[in-house]
């Protein structure tokens, strides 16, 4: 995003969704479901991640991406690998994304000759490279790192046409820094590529490309800045924002592609339906497999829970399919068995008999039960998935009832 004044840390939950990696999925996600994730001002810097599981008990959209920024100026607790916070997001079954600025955010400038992408191409950083590639691998699970990302924009100090950047410097820097850590055994880190939407001042997205054999993943940065905003393109949809620079980013590589910012304003249109029209539309994107949201309410109000309505409209689609028996005898058991498909994370079940709970179980691979029968007569069966904060997600009631009978009522066969 563009230069946001002096914020030291960022951090972001990647609106990710389904994600079948280069190398590896992300931790606790199945391959074939879009990751989800979103932008929060205070994870993981607090050494939590309190506000992404309120966040997800908001949205009921599981958050399967922790994504936040880290400068190279300024104070050290800050530019160095803090261990602490990787911890607190892998703890919960999440995978980090770090946003990595060879800049200092203190300075509120893009003009840093310091950072020049000729110094960090010619060995300038190579220690602190060094450093991060050491500590990265020494955690020894994926870590997912975007350095230098909206190269083609004019707000960052290694952005094309800026301290005397040129594409061809850019290259050569983003390659030094893949190189020393594929020198020094980080191959745990994979490597985000991220340009934004729209080129700016003649920086095409393509030349900045490092080549497939340095990226691990292709991603983008865009926003719908709203009517209040017509410099930055106004009431945008979310193809009119994205879907050219996702057509440019499937020519280059097979990678997948993610998008690692993304945030809709209220104002000139319907937010929760701008959010509806997001996950409808990336379906429809075969390479797309993780979507980071901007949550935060600064130069316009980008947060996931801005309103009732459009934390509503995170909700995940999900399908649930119950089976239950046509019949069965008084005193043997029935057996219900469901199956449910759609980006919910569900930690526990509720198995109904004629409105009256029978069964809880945790969630699993598992997905049937039996209860005996004690009574005659015809019943429904329901069934309900709920979260980790008894926020009900799913929910499916049999479409027939089962007839339970006696040896002396049985059914004609």
């Amino acid at each position: 995003m563009r230069l946001r004044g002096a914020a030291v840390s960022v951090f972001v939950v990647a609106l990710a969704f389904a994600l079948a990696l280069p190398v590896q999925a992300v931790a606790g996600a199945p391959a074939s479901r879009l990751l989800f994730g979103a932008y929060s001002p205070v994870d993981p810097d607090n050494r939590r991640t309190d506000t992404i599981a309120a966040l997800e008990g908001a949205t009921a959209r599981p958050v399967d991406i922790v994504h936040w920024y880290q400068p190279w100026g300024s104070r050290d607790w800050i530019v160095s690998v803090q261990r602490e916070l990787l911890d607190a997001v892998i703890r919960t079954g999440r995978t980090p994304l770090i946003t990595w600025e060879p800049w200092d955010p203190r300075n509120n400038t893009p003009h840093q000759p310091a950072f020049s992408l000729a110094r960090v191409a010619g060995g300038a950083y190579d220690a602190y490279i060094a450093q991060w590639a050491d500590k990265l691998r020494d955690v020894g699970r994926p870590i997912y790192l975007r350095p230098m990302h909206e190269m083609n924009g004019s707000w960052y100090p290694w952005a094309g046409g800026l301290n005397a950047n040129s594409p061809e410097r850019y290259v050569a820097a983003w390659r030094h820094i893949v190189d020393i850590f594929r020198a020094r055994g980080a191959g745990n880190v994979r490597f985000v590529w991220s340009p934004n939407h729209l080129d700016v001042l003649g920086n095409h997205m393509e030349s900045f490309y490092p080549d497939a054999g340095y990226v691990d993943v292709l991603a983008v940065d865009g926003y719908n800045w709203g009517a209040a905003m017509p410099q930055n393109g106004g009431w945008q949809t979310f193809r009119e924002v994205f879907q050219n620079a996702y057509d440019r980013l499937a020519k280059l590589g097979p990678q997948p592609i993610w998008i690692t910012e993304v945030g809709s304003a209220p104002e000139g249109g319907d937010k929760a339906a701008w959010v509806r029209d997001m996950f409808a539309k990336a379906a429809g994107m075969s390479r797309l497999r993780a979507i980071v949201w901007f949550n935060e309410n600064k130069e316009r109000d980008w947060r996931a829970g801005s309103t009732p309505r459009v934390a509503a409209a995170f909700r995940p689609r999900a399908r649930l399919r119950l089976r239950a028996p046509r019949s069965v005898r008084v005193g043997q058991t029935a057996t219900v068995r469901w199956t449910v498909t759609g980006a919910i994370r569900v930690t526990s079940w509720k198995l109904s008999h004629n409105g009256r709970v029978v069964r809880t179980v945790a969630a699993g691979a598992l997905r049937r039960l039996s209860v005996r029968v004690t009574r005659s007569g015809r019943a429904h069966w329901r069934v309900t998935g709920y979260d980790a904060r008894s926020n009900k997600l799913v929910s499916a009631r049999s479409r027939r009832a089962t007839a339970a009978f006696s040896r002396d009522n049985a059914p004609n066969r």
